[in-house]
């Protein structure tokens, strides 16, 4: 599935794009993902941990930036990771771009995500949901560090909790359930105003 965020913040493209490279500093704006350090190719150990209603899920794999283009200053990260038992598998695609935006920049994001195994059974829409929510919580994030002095790094600022499935499939559940409520509530409203004009129509 294929999930789209962008922002705008006041920090130079350049600079911008300078700060988006470095994937540990990315990294600790995505809910519940640790991540090492690189080896001689740039490449970064990493974990994530997703539950997912009473299930728990920890990836673990590897990250890096595969593609990175400074002229158009875009940069296509790939993280990959296997569940303990090798049946849960999760890769996370991420295509980022900088772009002029008045004096400061637009940030692009678009998020290419695979699941396979018992994770990928609760259904598309769930996870698509869930998948919506973690980027977002992501790129507010990244947006918050960006804007910061330098890009301020480290400790002040909050680091997002872990991801859980339960409570965004709650979320989910409930919003559906009071749209429902509110439609049905319309259509109840819609029928007693017929009826009250055809008793008044009546007197």
């Amino acid at each position: 599935m294929r999930l789209m965020d962008e922002f705008a913040i006041a920090t130079p493209p350049d600079r911008a794009y300078e700060l988006l490279l470095d994937l540990r500093r990315v990294a600790r704006c995505v809910p519940g993902a640790e991540i090492g350090e690189p080896d001689a190719e740039g490449s970064h150990p990493g974990r994530v941990s997703v539950k997912v209603g009473p299930m728990k899920f920890v990836y673990d794999g590897r990250v890096g930036i595969v593609e990175r283009d400074p002229a158009t200053r875009t940069a296509v990260i790939v993280g990959e990771g296997r569940a303990s038992g090798g049946a849960d598998t999760a890769k996370v695609t991420m295509t980022m771009q900088v772009v002029p935006d008045g004096t400061g920049s637009r940030v692009r994001m678009t998020t290419d995500l695979e699941i396979k195994g018992r994770a990928a059974q609760m259904g598309q829409g769930i996870i698509a949901d869930v998948g919506r929510r973690l980027v977002k919580e992501a790129a507010a994030c990244i947006e918050v560090r960006l804007a910061s002095p330098d890009g301020a790094d480290s400790q002040d600022l909050p680091a997002p909790q872990p991801v859980s499935g339960l409570s965004r499939m709650a979320s989910v559940v409930g919003s559906k359930v009071g749209d429902s409520v509110r439609r049905l509530g319309g259509r109840a409203r819609t029928a007693d105003d017929s009826e009250k004009g055809a008793g008044d129509g009546a007197g």
